[in-house]
């Protein structure tokens, strides 16, 4: 039994670490992120319920596609029948059907900067892996191989908010030497504990870990939020 209490406070922990970087929104909408063919417009179909192509070759999808589904909630249906309003409105996911990545997303490869700027758009990410067998299904890498798959998602991902994260910080000082009125090639003044959550930042980066699962304190996380936009922030 302690064993398990253990696991589940490190679960819970886990789950804490990326919801500290989310940001109050009235809609929520998610993102289907993964390899070609691996099921991401069928499952987006079963969620939504919609009829988006869903065709046996790489990039079938190439422009996103948005739907809202109702988020089923016995306390709305209650609230509803007991005061029985002229208007009901639930509330409703929305669900983003994204192309699918493939090594070398943030350098260009596949549909490129596209691809990573539609992830960047949506609010969260829901990973979807291919485990299945199935010779007539093609695997854009020619195996099945779960665990590598999501690391090249992971690889990418990281990529792409390196390049985020060093514009963001650029863009920082430039609005500190607009505050405080001094030349282009200034230093501006306390810049300390953005320079210490940047190294920090750049550091998880390029060993592919996304910022969301990294250590972080109260006032660092404070910090990336006002001033970086990183897609491994989100859950």
């Amino acid at each position: 039994m302690p064993p398990k209490k253990k696991a589940a406070e490190e679960e819970i922990s886990g789950a804490e670490k990326i919801a500290r970087f989310g940001r109050v929104k009235n809609n929520l909408k998610m993102g289907l992120v993964g390899l070609p063919n691996v099921g991401k417009s069928s499952l987006f179909n079963l969620l939504t319920d919609q009829a988006v192509p869903a065709e046996n070759f790489p990039f079938c999808t190439i422009d996103p596609s948005d739907a809202k589904c109702p988020v089923p909630d016995q306390r709305f249906k209650y609230l509803c029948d007991l005061y029985n309003p002229p208007s009901k409105v639930p509330a409703v996911l929305t669900v983003t059907d994204i192309a699918g990545l493939i090594k070398g997303a943030a350098e260009g490869a596949g549909l490129g900067n596209a691809f990573l700027s539609h992830i960047a758009a949506v609010d969260g990410i829901y990973h979807v892996i291919r485990c299945f067998e199935d010779d007539a299904v093609v695997h854009v890498d020619d195996s099945i191989d779960a665990v590598r798959d999501l690391e090249t998602i992971q690889s990418e991902l990281c990529l792409k908010d390196v390049e985020l994260a060093t514009a963001c910080y650029e863009l920082a000082y430039n609005e500190a030497r607009k505050k405080q009125a001094i030349a282009r090639a200034a230093q501006p003044k306390g810049m300390d504990a953005l320079d210490a959550v940047h190294t920090k930042i750049m550091e998880a980066l390029e060993e592919s870990k996304p910022i969301g699962q990294a250590e972080w304190t109260a006032g660092e996380v404070e910090t990336i939020k006002d001033h970086y936009q990183l897609i491994t922030t989100k859950p």
